[in-house]
């Protein structure tokens, strides 16, 4: 059964971060800057020989290639795993870890959601045999986004916000959080560097904005 082990997000540029950057205004709010991050997706796969595969084979991937190695990946990941990525495969047991590339996904989904992809060695003799599994770790794109505090996220009716700070009050902005690395969560769309946010008791300051400006119904 092949399952999806999650993903790790590495720091690419240092000192990207500066949450508490320029002059501090006050101490339960912070500044967030951009920070440069790639993600790595892992998952568990297997090494297959290509008659496995049968008519099924993805078009991308030569018909010549002996052994494959096939991996299964789960929601946003499925979208973002794309032929041409690279990444490494260490077999279970093993230290030596054999380059791959992701040479076409099949297109369909398996009974458990998934999506099988499917990966050729880049070296000419790969230290692998049929049946051989373990870990491979995909590098994905290099993006640059917002970090922020997981702490300041708020989280109402499905939706998630902070708090931004401006001189005339904090007011709620939507945004769209993506992975986490230790205590920050990574912004996907909706805040811009250099904006200030709330922090401290962001989630009791939000709920309390939204009580004092809610309107009984005539």
């Amino acid at each position: 059964m092949l399952r999806f082990f999650g993903v790790v997000i590495a720091l690419q540029a240092a000192g990207a971060v500066a949450l508490a950057a320029g002059p501090v205004l006050d101490s339960d709010s912070v500044t967030v800057n951009a920070s440069t991050v790639s993600a790595r997706y892992q998952a568990y796969a297997q090494v297959e020989p290509s008659v496995a595969w049968g008519n099924a084979r993805p078009a991308g991937c030569p018909a010549a290639e002996q052994l494959w190695l096939k991996a299964a990946y789960y929601g946003a990941d499925v979208t973002a795993v794309r032929a041409g990525m690279s990444g490494l495969f260490v077999p279970a047991g093993s230290s030596r870890p054999v380059p791959v590339k992701v040479c076409a996904k099949f297109g369909l989904l398996r009974a458990d959601g998934g999506e099988s992809v499917a990966m050729l060695a880049t070296s000419a003799r790969p230290d692998w045999v049929n049946g051989m599994f373990g870990t491979v770790t995909l590098n994905g794109p290099v993006q640059t986004l917002v970090a922020v505090p997981t702490r300041a996220l708020i989280l109402d009716r499905g939706r998630w916000w902070v708090l931004t700070r401006t001189p005339a009050g904090d007011v709620p902005q939507e945004v769209e959080p993506g992975p986490t690395r230790g205590w920050q969560t990574f912004i996907e769309r909706g805040l811009k560097p250099g904006t200030r946010i709330v922090v401290a008791n962001a989630y009791l300051q939000y709920h309390r904005n939204v009580a004092q400006s809610y309107q009984a119904p005539d």
